[in-house]
């Protein structure tokens, strides 16, 4: 992960970038993989099971191009423990544990982000997300350690419910399809109030496809692997 944003900076001192964008889920924001193994305990199935329920579930590909609903996931999860055989009350404690969790932010990337911002390159979000994940946004900024200097850093850097949160549920396309750098791009250019040369934008991503069709498209990537 160091290499990978050591490689980062230096694209950013690149004289050409303007545009920095960074991935959300596994980037700019992080979640401890150990909750999964006490899901399945608290679920009564084997190893893996909960991380396959959530994270392989059929419908997840609608919800991140906007076509259903954080809450339909959530049900559609439930369906799919119900057919495991968990009780249905069992079943829904078990996701409503994992749906509270917000996660945290990666301070590192984040001191990358703000260090770029501050040398007036505009800083956007780009994510599979939801259509929670701008209040998910909210709650971390609300829970912000005071003891941070400069304080409230990720507040300065992006407003959640501004227009430099590229949410794929909004933007009604994924990564790594083509559209969804495509409409990505459209809509930096529509914010900034100017023409952006797709080689102007850096792009930081944890997924290898998702780097690659950035790449495809004309950005400039770098892919953080964390160990």
């Amino acid at each position: 992960m160091v290499d990978a944003l050591a490689d980062y900076r230096a694209l950013l001192a690149e004289g050409d970038v303007q545009v920095a964008v960074s991935d959300l889920d596994g980037v700019l924001r992080v979640f401890d993989t150990t909750p999964w193994a006490a899901l399945d305990e608290q679920l009564g199935l084997p190893q893996g099971s909960a991380f396959r329920a959530v994270l392989r579930d059929p419908l997840l590909e609608d919800v991140t191009r906007g076509r259903a609903t954080h809450a339909d996931w959530r049900e559609s999860i439930l369906s799919t423990l119900r057919r495991q055989g968990v009780p249905t009350g069992r079943a829904r404690r078990a996701i409503a544990t994992w749906a509270d969790d917000r996660g945290r932010l990666d301070t590192d990337v984040l001191d990358v982000l703000r260090d770029a911002q501050r040398e007036g390159i505009d800083v956007f979000v780009l994510t599979n997300g939801t259509d929670r994940v701008r209040e998910e946004l909210e709650g971390l900024r609300a829970h912000e350690d005071p003891a941070h200097s400069p304080p409230r850093r990720f507040s300065s850097l992006l407003d959640p419910r501004g227009e430099r949160v590229l949410n794929t549920a909004e933007l009604g396309e994924a990564k790594p399809d083509p559209a969804a750098f495509a409409v990505a791009h459209a809509r930096i250019e529509r914010v900034l109030g100017r023409p952006v040369p797709r080689g102007a934008v850096a792009f930081l991503d944890d997924s290898a496809s998702h780097t690659e069709g950035a790449e495809e498209f004309g950005w400039r990537a770098v892919r953080l692997r964390r160990a």
